[in-house]
């Protein structure tokens, strides 16, 4: 602790065992490093780990654990997400979805917290929109948002996204959706 000595009363300022009781408490309870530490692994988003990350998860409105839809089924273009496939490569939907939860590591549940960070924040434009997709997948290539011109707007990612992914496209509700403007997915990849 920083100056001890001035929390005490004048009386018993020049008491020894009183002294001697709170030299002890100031060795062992500096609290310092507690306030560093604290610091780094709660206060500090860009450090913050564990239960750091799922406190600012509850301040931003985000959650950790995503229901992630492991099946793929034949779809066309049309459906607007991502889950659609073409002939002979998936099965039909039958009615029941194949549903499994998914625990975000620190780096994945960080990148999602600055997300609806921003998406919180966002204002609608494309501009806004854009860094919001760049804050999510730019390490993984393009992503952007095209103006249709006709009250949509399209997702378009130049990079297949993993399931996981996908769910936090689809179904976490980071990536906003201007007042009665329609959203369509799209993805463009060269392979």
């Amino acid at each position: 602790m920083l100056d001890y000595q001035k929390t005490v009363l004048s009386q018993y300022a020049n008491s020894q065992r009183i002294g001697t009781i709170l030299e002890g408490w100031d060795q062992a309870f500096d609290p310092e490093n507690l306030i560093d530490i604290w610091y780094k692994k709660v206060w500090n988003l860009e450090t913050a780990q564990g239960y750091g990350l799922d406190v600012w998860g509850r301040i931003v409105g985000v959650d950790r654990v995503l229901k992630v839809s492991s099946s793929k089924y034949f779809g066309f273009s049309e459906a607007n997400d991502l889950t659609e496939e073409g002939f002979n490569s998936a099965p039909f939907y039958s009615g029941s979805s194949v549903t499994s939860n998914y625990r975000l590591s620190d780096d994945g549940f960080r990148q999602l917290i600055y997300a609806k960070a921003l998406a919180n924040i966002t204002d609608g434009s494309v501009l806004s929109l854009n860094a919001i997709l760049m804050t999510l997948f730019g390490s993984q290539g393009n992503a952007y948002v095209n103006d249709n011109a006709d009250m949509t707007m399209t997702y378009v990612f130049d990079f297949i996204p993993t399931d996981v992914q996908v769910s936090i496209i689809q179904n976490s509700g980071v990536l906003p959706r201007p007042s009665g403007v329609g959203v369509i997915y799209s993805i463009k990849s060269s392979s």
